[in-house]
């Protein structure tokens, strides 16, 4: 016997793909878990980038003959079992009945979790939180994947939002009688356009297979900066460089493991000579690689952003270079460790000039 649940959550800050109106589907073989993109609203509304964004994210898991039975009668009788149920019926509330001694629901009263059954109370949870924990990753992992702009931070503990419904043989979902679960928020911090190509189906399949695949950190805090631009351009010049610290420090951790210890523990590198000198070193006998001297002079930019941010950091002086370079030099070479690190993808992420100098014949506008 089966429970179907059901996560909602509206996708603000996303415009989606204008020649896929039936939005993006996506299913993880190993859990069933669906996860889905789609357009709401009417027709008429799915003009060209299509908004009003739904995510959705569902999962139909084994229950027993009881569990079904329990939420068959909620959701059809209105009842609560009165032998089931762990809240001692008749309930009052201001010296209302709600819930009578038979387990009848007064009309405008919705139960809360505590009166399910407590092995449904923590199938509840354990759903929800699979659920929500599997939108949040797919989402993270999409928009790294198709170079989408968004937040680094996907849920936000301080808004719930994501809704939780469950059905057995009804043709709808109901809302499960429990508090939202932990929330995800996708502020507007300029459009971010998701596409969903066969291609793109196919690598975040092998993505989501990865273990322990998720958006890099490197990648999220140069989110992080381009989203607070407009707003704080220091703090953003100052995360960006972050950004570009960690993302090499975790490239040659995950390239080349004998020296992770000097890349996780040694304070400010000399990020030039990592990227001039040492990357050479260990990228030597991949045909990727094998342009990385075209980009000599993009690379002494890096050399300009390490003094504008230590000026910054240090003595709050004005900086002299563009931090638009610096953001863009920083998005190129992390999209440059993920082609390095088996991601053929990225080629596709770099800037056109940056992709046109390595070789890779693609690149970004």
């Amino acid at each position: 016997m089966k429970i179907h649940f059901l996560l909602t959550e509206r996708l603000d800050g996303y415009v989606f793909n204008p020649h896929r109106p039936e939005g993006l589907s996506f299913t993880d073989a190993a859990t069933g878990v669906k996860i889905e993109i789609r357009a709401d609203g009417e027709e008429g509304d799915f003009g060209f980038g299509h908004r009003n964004l739904k995510l959705r994210a569902n999962i139909s898991c084994d229950a027993t003959e009881r569990q079904v039975g329990f939420v068959e009668s909620l959701l059809n009788e209105r009842i609560i079992r009165p032998n089931e149920t762990p809240i001692t019926l008749p309930y009052f509330i201001d010296q209302r009945e709600v819930i009578a001694s038979d387990g009848e629901i007064a009309i405008g009263y919705s139960p809360t979790s505590d009166f399910l059954p407590t092995e449904l109370q923590e199938l509840c949870v354990f759903i929800g939180r699979e659920l929500e924990e599997n939108a949040v990753r797919f989402v993270q992992l999409l928009r790294w994947l198709v170079k989408a702009g968004g937040p680094v931070n996907v849920r936000d503990r301080g808004v719930p939002c994501f809704s939780l419904y469950w059905k057995t043989t009804q043709e709808v979902y109901h809302s499960v009688p429990w508090p939202k679960q932990g929330p995800i928020t996708i502020i507007d911090f300029g459009s971010g356009g998701l596409t969903w190509s066969d291609e793109d189906q196919q690598t975040l399949s092998r993505l989501w297979d990865t273990r322990n695949g998720q958006e890099p950190l490197a990648h999220q805090l140069l989110r992080e900066a381009k989203g607070i631009v407009e707003h704080n351009s220091r703090s953003a010049l100052l995360i960006c460089y972050s950004a570009l610290e960690v993302g090499i420090k975790q490239h040659i951790s995950k390239c080349a493991p004998d020296a992770a210890w000097l890349a996780k523990y040694a304070p400010s590198p000399p990020l030039l000579k990592i990227l001039k000198g040492y990357l050479p070193e260990i990228h030597r006998d991949k045909p990727d690689f094998e342009n990385w001297a075209a980009i000599k002079l993009k690379l002494n930019l890096v050399n300009k952003f390490a003094e504008d941010r230590n000026k910054l950091a240090h003595s709050g002086e004005s900086i002299a270079g563009s931090l638009n370079d610096y953001i863009r030099i920083t998005e190129d070479l992390l999209f440059a460790f993920d082609v390095f690190e088996g991601h053929a993808w990225a080629k596709n992420r770099v800037s056109r000039e940056f992709g046109k100098l390595l070789g890779w014949n693609s690149g970004a506008d």
